[in-house]
């Protein structure tokens, strides 16, 4: 990630709360992180208290005690900068509002964010977009910092037109934005970006675009720090042949025994609900330790067709020929799987342990949700 955002003249600010690691966060701004991305106030706070230094949180806010906190941590500590969206008129009273009451010295930045139709949050036109921004320019305690966009929940159907038709909307948003309100010299910041569609990000946010002016195109991804066996790898290899991919590989196993071979074509694995995230798929089994081995082999042709709180069905393909069904996979053996979607995995996680490529412990991360 770091070789790609460089070649492309983009800087990065990885969306952290897909592990909220102390340690893995630290390496990611030894690779030269930009800014840590958050979703809440709460998770700003975490990890200021791990030394982040640069906060964006990628969504409105709009409750009064996050707003106090976040005017009250800007005006103490002058080593601390955060950033937020905005996207109506009503988020940009609610900031005006907490901020005039406590009589805030320093303006709190803010991006205008720049939504789609049936999405999430922001403006859903370039109309509303310039409304907003002309309340945000005239206020006297925000500053307008640039704009803001998310395409991954775009392209889900493997419609990636509509990705780079929402990406050159935004684009047109912040020329009009930039053309407006950007003061001379200052940084201009444009923001998109998950792990699914980066390339597609770079390929409209790219220096030509850029022609010279001091724009920071900063792009999120978060579950790049891990990558999926699931649904982020579906979405790479729809990816692949579309434009210069990044190349992700999964980073991320969950091993579990087999407690149990009740049936012929069915084992249990010791794992469920509570250790994995489910909401983009199952987990897919990819590799095996038999018992007693010293090896890891490919798994064997079974899938999870279902998790309870702490047990995994593990539907099994009967073996080849006149072979033992119970030879697939057996009491005691270790599986390994895949996941997907990393950031409803992890947080099921208090410690992770990180191995090198023969699997030997290296390190522990901590995580802090």
């Amino acid at each position: 990630m770091r070789e790609f955002c460089a070649a492309s003249g983009i800087s990065l600010a990885p969306h952290v709360k897909t592990t909220m690691s102390p340690e893995i966060i630290a390496r990611q701004f030894e690779y030269g992180a930009w800014a840590a991305t958050v979703a809440n106030c709460t998770q700003a706070a975490a990890v200021r208290g791990m030394g982040v230094g640069r906060v964006l949180i990628a969504n409105e806010v709009v409750d009064p005690d996050g707003i106090a906190w976040l005017g009250t941590k800007l005006d103490r500590d002058e080593r601390f900068t955060a950033l937020c969206y905005v996207d109506s008129s009503a988020a940009v009273v609610a900031l005006e509002s907490v901020l005039s009451a406590r009589d805030q010295r320093r303006h709190l930045p803010v991006l205008l964010e720049y939504g789609v139709t049936g999405g999430r949050t922001g403006v859903r036109t370039a109309d509303e977009a310039l409304n907003v921004a002309a309340l945000v320019a005239n206020s006297p305690h925000l500053r307008l910092a640039g704009v803001a966009g998310f395409e991954g929940i775009l392209g889900a159907d493997g419609d990636i037109d509509e990705v780079t038709d929402y990406l050159r909307d935004l684009r047109a948003v912040a020329d009009q934005v930039y053309q407006r309100w950007a003061a001379d010299g200052v940084e201009f910041i444009v923001t998109a970006g998950g792990s699914s569609f980066v390339e597609l990000v770079r390929d409209e946010f790219d220096a030509v675009w850029r022609a010279g002016r001091p724009i920071r195109v900063v792009v999120r991804s978060g579950c790049y720090a891990t990558h999926d066996s699931g649904a982020y790898a579906d979405i790479r290899r729809a990816m692949a042949g579309r434009t210069a991919p990044l190349l992700l590989e999964p980073a991320l196993e969950l091993w579990a025994r087999v407690l149990s071979r009740p049936e012929p074509d069915l084992a249990i694995a010791d794992f469920g609900k509570r250790d994995a995230g489910t909401d983009a798929g199952l987990p897919i089994p990819h590799s095996v330790l038999r018992r007693g081995a010293t090896q890891v082999e490919p798994a064997p042709p079974c899938t999870v067709t279902r998790l309870n709180d702490q047990h995994a069905y593990l539907g099994l393909a009967a073996p080849a020929g006149n072979g033992d069904p119970h030879r697939v996979v057996e009491v005691g053996d270790l599986i390994g799987f895949g996941i997907s979607h990393p950031c409803t995995t992890l947080d099921k996680w208090r410690l992770i342990p990180i191995v090198d490529d023969d699997r030997t412990l290296v390190d522990i991360a901590r995580t802090w949700f």
